[in-house]
């Protein structure tokens, strides 16, 4: 049996755990995507990707999946969660979440990114959806790095 449905745009957020607040610019961006009736996937940790599930969800948008590198999910508004429990296994730190990053960025047609400018896990999606060729947006949330943060992030990137 053929599928004769239209493909639905799937839209990969991605975030920074340490921004705290959707600014507007960010909120217009998830304005046009519940606008333009696409699907979005998100991670499931604090900052950002709860941010977004909430204001989605408060707008009565429902086509959101939570992905999660955990058994169940650490932040999560929607009923729709894909574990990446056993992918995860054997993994540990930044590699660990990054499991589940990296199944969304194959898995979006298009991703958006809302960065403080340091985030190691955000650089990375950025640059591994950039290296797909599919449709980036980054919307920068300058913040100041925390101190001790930077020997970590200069080791990772």
């Amino acid at each position: 049996m053929i599928n004769l449905a239209p493909h639905k745009t799937t839209v990969f957020i991605s975030g920074s755990s340490r921004i705290k607040k959707l600014n507007d610019e960010m909120k217009k961006c998830l304005d046009d995507l519940m606008q333009r009736d696409v699907r979005v996937i998100v991670g499931d940790c604090f900052g950002i990707d709860h941010l977004a599930q909430k204001y989605l969800k408060q707008h009565g948008f429902s086509d959101v999946t939570v992905y999660c590198s955990t058994e169940t999910p650490r932040k999560c508004e929607y009923p729709n969660v894909k574990s990446m429990w056993a992918e995860s296994q054997g993994k540990t730190g930044e590699d660990f979440y990054q499991v589940k990053d990296k199944a969304m960025c194959n898995e979006c047609d298009e991703a958006i990114a809302f960065w403080n400018g340091y985030s190691y896990g955000v650089k990375c999606n950025i640059e591994r959806v950039r290296a797909m060729n599919k449709p980036m947006t980054v919307i920068i949330e300058e913040q100041p790095m925390p101190e001790g943060y930077g020997a970590e992030y200069a080791k990772q990137g």
